[in-house]
């Protein structure tokens, strides 16, 4: 590996995370400002991708905080079952859900690109199917954050 690997990058000026503009002092006391990084700092203040880190990322819908037991299955992209085991859904919206307590026999999730199908089982969630897609790990609660592709009924 080389040396510039474990360097630090070079910062060109400081952004205020409030307003978005450039703070009056650069690296090592420079001032800010100059001609060039005044047109790339205009420049992204008319991004709205410049905001985007900036702004609270709100969920899509509320989640109700919940504890239903559920089967598990994870899902290869050729439909095959890579593992099956139980869980437990913690919190629900009508996007997704935090299943937490996962428990399989092979204890790991499938490198290639899975999805979850959850039975939910008790109370009035009985016989309520979900196909889900993991969109986070919760490494806290011992978990996955998915969202819904599909919701079905089973008899």
């Amino acid at each position: 590996m080389s040396e510039d690997a474990n360097r630090p990058s070079q910062r060109l000026a400081r952004v205020s995370a409030r307003t978005g503009k450039p703070l009056p002092d650069g690296p090592a006391g420079q001032k800010a400002g100059g001609p060039a990084n005044s047109a790339v700092f205009q420049a992204a203040e008319r991004a709205a991708e410049f905001f985007d880190h900036l702004r609270t990322h709100y969920r899509e819908t509320r989640r109700t905080s919940v504890e239903i037991p559920a089967r598990i299955k994870l899902l290869l992209e050729n439909g095959s079952v890579y593992d099956a085991g139980r869980a437990t859904v913690r919190n629900i919206s009508p996007s997704g859900a935090l299943l937490t307590n996962v428990r399989l026999p092979r204890a790991c999730f499938p490198v290639a690109p899975f999805k979850f199908e959850i039975l939910m089982e008790g109370g009035d969630y009985e016989g309520i199917g979900l196909e889900a897609v993991p969109v986070r790990f919760e490494h806290a609660h011992g978990g996955v954050g998915v969202k819904f592709a599909e919701i079905f009924v089973t008899a």
